[in-house]
């Protein structure tokens, strides 16, 4: 018998995905709406979102992590591109590509991770 060897699929992540649950907004358009980061890395995120947002969308993400104990949290609004979106289970998810890192997203992954 003999053994081919099947191509690995490239990863195409640049960056580690942290899991998470942070409450965001995005904004489409003109409007925000609500959402919940499931992943975060400094390339991009997984959001769970109540909509359909189509491929090569332009949106930007509010990220904030939840007070502390000193009355502090870390907010940051971070471009980005919709790479993919899908229903899973009863909600819609999106891949977004971050268009920049500003550095408040490495301070919410050291905060989270």
């Amino acid at each position: 018998m003999t053994h081919v060897a099947t191509p690995r699929r490239s990863n195409r992540r640049l960056s580690a995905r942290l899991a998470c649950q942070l409450t965001v907004r995005y904004r489409l358009g003109k409007d925000w709406h609500p959402s919940t980061a499931m992943d975060l890395s400094r390339a991009g995120c997984r959001l769970r979102l109540g909509e359909d947002i189509p491929r090569g969308s332009q949106v930007q993400v509010v990220l904030e992590t939840p007070t502390n104990q000193e009355g502090k949290s870390i907010h940051v609004e971070v471009p980005g591109t919709v790479i993919w979106c899908r229903i899973e289970g009863s909600s819609h998810q999106a891949g977004i590509q971050f268009d920049a890192e500003p550095p408040e997203l490495q301070e919410i992954l050291t905060t989270i991770g």
